[in-house]
């Protein structure tokens, strides 16, 4: 039986301490947003309860607004306002410092699927990162090019997307709290920005990219290092490197749930597992599709090899996570690589026990795949959903021991599994007052 291991580091963010009794009350809501999380962990909720402890955020945010001034006074007060009237999912409150928004304060209950998709209440403090506001920006202006060049009969395509997916930014996170502070620690956030009437299509999404990142390092890359044969493309990856390659494919990714007609959802829930683990697949393939055309600008010279080898170092790292009919994310990753293993893009070598990435087939087997995808949802053809999904084995019966022999390397017990995180700034702060 393997050990399953977590690597510790410290969270340090900077920010201008003239905001710091402002960000001490922040800090201090969340204490009330892990209370009321463990309460409903361990099954003690009562309205009451939940009423009270949520009347003591409310209290304690209102606090905050007394250490500043003028306008971002006033900005900040109306928004706690709003939060008092209620919340859909979630709700960010930013905190504007000179004029611009410096922090983001984001608090409700967010879905679990540890917990059968109960909803449990999270929340997130972070400074917010501009540094990657231009390579979003980038991105999306490609957004008809990625529609039109999508490999699937033009009727397939639907109409343009630009203006419907949802905001993305980033922030260097604080602290974390609740359902976002878990084992397996989510990298991002999405929210409805506090309307029911968003909730369809989550008009936001906040990325912590900061996490993100160091999560990479201490897992994906240590894979890669060990088990990937084409590792010394991304050896030498610096901070803000991985972070522009690691967005690229998260954008990807979010936009590829818009992409092309969809009539399996009426034929299957939206909630049915198989229909769940194709949608998290196709996003996958339409993220990786879409690098491509990123190599003229975004992703020159070598840059756009060293995203392919990023990507899959992330897709392994999702399949040592286990849980493949639990996790559509998991279960994407373990169906990308049985593809590629099959196509001949991924091989394995016994002797050396490493992967090799074959980049010069790599593009043709992602294009397949995703025309296959593409016409799989655009015909809402449930029969062959259901063969793709189980084309390697019953995938409801898949457990780590009946993976394919080859993927045992990557239970290195050496690698970690999760991380774990030092808030050092919420620490500094709380136990300085």
């Amino acid at each position: 039986m393997y050990v399953r291991r977590s690597a510790i580091f410290d969270v340090f963010v900077d920010f201008d301490g003239e905001l710091k009794e402002t960000i001490r009350s922040f800090f201090q809501a969340l204490e009330y947003v892990d209370a009321l999380y463990h309460i409903q962990c361990a099954g003690e909720t009562s309205l009451v309860l939940e009423d009270s402890l949520f009347g003591r955020i409310l209290e304690t945010l209102k606090k905050s607004v007394i250490y500043i001034s003028g306008e971002e006074r006033l900005d900040l007060e109306r928004k706690i306002d709003r939060l008092a009237c209620g919340i859909y999912d979630l709700c960010s409150i930013t905190l504007k410092h000179k004029g611009e928004d410096y922090i983001d304060l984001t608090i409700g209950k967010i879905f679990s699927p540890d917990k059968n998709y109960r909803r449990y209440y999270s929340g997130v403090i972070g400074v917010i990162n501009k540094s990657f506001d231009s390579l979003i920006r980038a991105y999306d202006e490609k957004m008809d090019c990625f529609l039109r060049n999508l490999p699937i009969s033009k009727k397939y395509k639907v109409s343009s997307i630009k203006g419907s997916t949802p905001v993305m930014r980033c922030i260097d996170v604080l602290s974390l709290a609740g359902e976002l502070n878990i084992e397996h620690k989510p990298i991002c956030v999405f929210f409805s920005g506090g309307g029911s009437e968003n909730l369809s299509t989550l008009s936001m999404v906040t990325v912590f990219i900061n996490i993100y990142v160091r999560r990479f390092e201490l897992i994906s890359r240590e894979i890669a290092r060990k088990y990937i044969e084409n590792y010394s493309i991304i050896e030498n990856l610096d901070y803000e490197t991985i972070a522009r390659l690691l967005l690229l494919w998260l954008r990807g990714h979010d936009i590829g749930h818009f992409y092309g007609m969809d009539l399996l959802e009426k034929k299957m829930s939206e909630l049915d597992r198989t229909y769940l683990i194709l949608h998290e697949l196709k996003s996958d393939m339409i993220a990786l599709y879409n690098l491509r055309y990123l190599a003229d600008d975004l992703l020159k010279g070598d840059m756009l090899a060293k995203a392919y080898i990023v990507a899959i170092s992330e897709m392994f790292r999702y399949i040592r996570r286990g849980g493949v009919y639990e996790y559509a994310d998991t279960a994407s990753a373990y169906l990308a690589y049985m593809y590629f293993k099959e196509s001949g893009s991924v091989e394995f070598d016994k002797e050396m026990k490493k992967f090799r990435v074959n980049l010069s087939s790599l593009e043709e087997d992602i294009e397949n795949l995703n025309t296959n995808l593409l016409q799989i949802f655009a015909e809402g053809d449930m029969r062959r959903a259901i063969e793709l999904v189980n084309r390697w084995g019953n995938i409801r019966e898949l457990r780590q021991h009946s993976l394919p022999n080859e993927l045992v390397v990557l239970e290195d017990v050496d690698i970690p599994h999760y991380i774990d995180l030092n808030f050092t700034t919420k620490d500094r702060i709380l136990n300085l007052g």
